[in-house]
């Protein structure tokens, strides 16, 4: 551990998980990719953590390392981290954070939550992200009221194309995307599939996630999606679609009839994005409304390797 004055910095084995889940569920900006468990599945335990106080406020940190560089990026299936207590950080408050953070990493690529701002800083470099949330304490007739015309027009399609709901595998789910969007997808490798099939089994074991999933009449899957309930909210953590599912309308549908029949569940359904015009028309379909956050960017590499991308 090295301390910073109130802060102190501390390696994975030295954090008190049992305190810090504490201080995370217990926040006012609390979100599941913060909890210990959630972190240790997407870092493989590797992450260390900044503790303001007797953990007052605490901040993540998933450092990774590249060419001998240490560097702190978003890990994978996280939309948001950085600073969680029992009220927003200010400005202040968060910067520290980051300069604390700066001590290990010289080179930071991470998403901070909704509720994290920062003062100017000639080395900071800000943007915003979209993020998209529906609310879901309303009736579902005061929810579905606020959908689309052309939302409704699929969640009739699929009703005549005879789709049916049930739950699937995560496995199932995957295979879906490898087959339509991870084709084309980057990101989509074998460990990032891998990350995904244990977060679910992770958060199954907790009884804080399920795969739900779309039928054609001949019980074949069409669409599914993953889903995680934690703290009244329901986070759209990943979805797979086939050509069959598009045009039967079925993972609007699928979202549609999980929002009409799991809303004791959550008072938020967060769609996780999106910057994509696409993605986020079709959330917006919902009636979702915008609950953005921000990226940070530093980039304290000597300049000869500069061109470091995380």
């Amino acid at each position: 551990m090295r301390q910073f004055g109130d802060f102190s910095l501390l390696a994975y084995s030295e954090i008190n998980r049992v305190r810090w889940d504490e201080c995370v569920s217990s926040s006012v900006n609390s979100l599941v990719y913060a909890t210990s468990w959630y972190l240790d599945t997407v870092t493989n335990q590797s992450w260390q953590a900044i503790i303001y106080g007797d953990y007052e406020f605490v901040m993540p940190l998933p450092v990774r390392r590249k060419f001998g560089i240490n560097y702190l990026p978003t890990p994978p299936f996280v939309q948001q981290l950085g600073v969680f207590g029992p009220q927003a950080a200010d400005e202040e408050l968060c910067n520290a954070f980051v300069q604390i953070a700066l001590k290990i990493v010289p080179f930071i690529e991470l998403n901070f939550n909704w509720m994290n701002t920062f003062k100017d800083e000639p080395k900071f470099q800000i943007s915003t992200r979209t993020n998209l949330i529906l609310n879901l304490n309303l009736s579902y007739e005061q929810i579905q009221s606020g959908y689309s015309e052309n939302m409704i027009r699929n969640i009739r399609k699929a009703e005549k194309a005879g789709i049916r709901f049930n739950s699937t595998s995560v496995r199932s789910v995957i295979q879906l995307f490898r087959e339509d969007r991870g084709a084309t997808l980057p990101v989509a490798t074998s460990d990032w599939y891998n990350t995904l099939d244990q977060l679910y089994n992770v958060a199954a074991l907790r009884k804080r996630g399920a795969c739900f999933g779309a039928y054609d009449p001949n019980g074949i899957l069409v669409a599914g999606m993953f889903v995680i309930e934690w703290q009244g909210r329901s986070t759209f953590l990943f979805s797979g679609n086939s050509a069959s599912g598009k045009n039967s309308g079925a993972l609007p549908a699928l979202i549609d009839d999980y929002i009409k029949n799991h809303r004791q569940n959550a008072l938020i359904f967060d769609f996780e994005g999106s910057d994509d015009a696409g993605l986020r028309r079709f959330y917006e379909s919902f009636g979702a409304v915008e609950s953005n956050y921000v990226h940070l960017k530093v980039n304290q590499l000597p300049f000869y390797m500069r061109w470091l991308k995380s």
